[in-house]
């Protein structure tokens, strides 16, 4: 299920959760169900959940892609860079 131009909006201005990425918020916005999503992309829906509540510190681009092409994003849209503080 594709965001909207004005849901994808809403995605890219959303704080990176506490998961350390916009999962959940794509979840939300798009009106569905991990259940829902992980059918969509042939994941188990506890594979989705664990990944919007951030049990994973990494996951395969793969799978991050299926995210993206799923929601209609780009990776960076659901899975942010994460920087590091100057020593």
């Amino acid at each position: 299920m594709a965001l909207t131009a004005s849901q994808l909006s809403k995605l890219r201005k959303a704080p990176i959760g506490s998961a350390g990425n916009r999962l959940a918020t794509a979840i939300e916005l798009a009106e569905t169900t991990q259940m829902a999503v992980g059918d969509a992309i042939d994941e188990a829906n506890t594979y989705v959940s664990d990944v919007a509540r951030g049990r994973y510190n990494t996951i395969t681009v793969a799978k991050a892609y299926k995210f993206a092409q799923h929601f209609g994003c780009a990776i960076e849209d659901l899975f942010p860079a994460r920087t590091r503080a100057s020593a």
